[in-house]
């Protein structure tokens, strides 16, 4: 009963389908740019240079009225009301629905489980090559490769990738049955649905999963600014869309993207002060390490005073404030810095992953491929029938 219910509903939230594109993936090279539709992003992709050396890929940016950054460009052969219009639409009328999927700027489509499969897919195929060619890996750089391709949110992709990672290893332990055939069901009559839906309104079905549109716009200003006749508005207007996108190209062009690393030899970095602290007690060994159990593990938190202080007049300041872990811990005679494992156990850190959803989506799935790739748990991640 559990396992039909879960069968029923495991794509309702994260479902997805391709887009017209396409990518090359070659042995040694597998990041050629997926073909785009915007032709100054092409003609600009082969001087694209990255600080960090595995980004191959350049990335497009919202449409500029999009306040969301990691809202996908509208690509859908699907039409809705213009962001503005629907904005600026009346609040009082004689109904209390729109006439039209088009009026209220909604969108219906459904993601089934063979574009989920193909994601994964395309996941697996993507970190071994990465893996392979550049000895190095990132989660987050690969969702965001995968997700511009399809058109959808990086959130969706990881979703997705890491729903088809836990039924990859129920069908490994084989102590659930996945009902394959019902989510065949569940897809066909979704479809049917939408199909129907679209039919009655007269409208153009998507055809492919398709983000929501977005309804979110950037702040814009209302006050007036007085302009001479003398100036064509129409081409100021061209030139500064011109420069909105280019600086948002810009923006996307130096985002930097999480390296996969493994928590538990990673150590966290400590500020000057704290590692002179870690050096003498250290160097101190009669003197500091002779009062804690060797069978046990201690782990303190180094806090300045001083530093605190600093930190928190720049934060009144509206500006932002970078701060060291200080995270040490003593482990029989020595004292050194604590690992990202180590600190994630403890009250004070960082173990939300609270400003990065794609990373904390993935954090079983990428601990899977550390494992794979440092300690050869190859039975914990990917397809069950390419493990070796």
């Amino acid at each position: 009963m559990l396992a039909a219910r879960y069968a029923s509903i495991r794509h309702i939230s994260s479902s997805a389908s391709l887009l017209h594109r396409s990518v090359a993936i070659r042995e040694g090279n597998i990041y050629r740019s997926f073909a785009t539709t915007d032709t100054n992003i092409n003609e600009e992709a082969e001087q694209f240079h990255h600080a960090q050396s595995f980004v191959k890929h350049r990335f497009e940016p919202p449409d500029l009225e999009c306040a969301d950054p990691d809202q996908p460009r509208w690509k859908s052969k699907a039409k809705v009301i213009s962001a503005e219009d629907f904005e600026n639409r009346p609040r009082a009328g004689f109904g209390d629905e729109f006439d039209s999927l088009y009026d209220a700027r909604v969108v219906v489509s459904w993601l089934d489980e063979k574009m989920a499969k193909s994601i994964y897919g395309e996941y697996c195929t993507l970190m071994e090559g990465m893996q392979k060619s550049e000895a190095v890996t990132s989660h987050e750089y690969v969702v965001h490769v995968i997700a511009q391709k399809y058109n959808i949110r990086a959130a969706r992709v990881a979703a997705v990738v890491a729903l088809q990672h836990e039924e990859e290893q129920i069908r490994a332990k084989g102590e659930v049955e996945l009902f394959d055939d019902v989510q065949a069901y569940v897809d066909k009559k979704a479809k049917e649905h939408i199909k129907a839906a679209y039919e009655h309104y007269e409208e153009v079905a998507p055809g492919v999963f398709t983000e929501q549109p977005y309804t979110d716009l950037k702040d814009f200003s209302s006050k007036m600014t007085p302009v001479d006749d003398v100036h064509d508005i129409d081409t100021l207007y061209k030139k500064t869309q011109e420069k909105e996108l280019i600086k948002a190209q810009e923006a996307m062009d130096k985002r930097m993207y999480t390296v996969d690393v493994d928590e538990d030899k990673k150590a966290t970095s400590m500020s000057s002060k704290c590692k002179t602290l870690v050096d003498n007690a250290n160097n101190n060994i009669e003197k500091f390490g002779d009062r804690y159990n060797k069978r046990w593990k201690y782990v303190a938190h180094i806090i300045d005073s001083k530093e605190e202080k600093r930190a928190l007049a720049t934060l009144r300041q509206g500006k932002k404030s970078k701060t060291k872990p200080n995270t040490i811990v003593s482990e029989g005679d020595l004292v050194r810095p604590g690992t990202l494992a180590e600190e994630k156990q403890v009250a004070w850190g960082r173990w939300k992953l609270r400003n990065n959803s794609v990373e904390y989506t993935l954090r079983d799935t990428k601990r899977a491929w550390v494992d794979k790739v440092s300690k050869g748990k190859h039975e914990g991640w990917g397809k069950i029938n390419s493990n070796s």
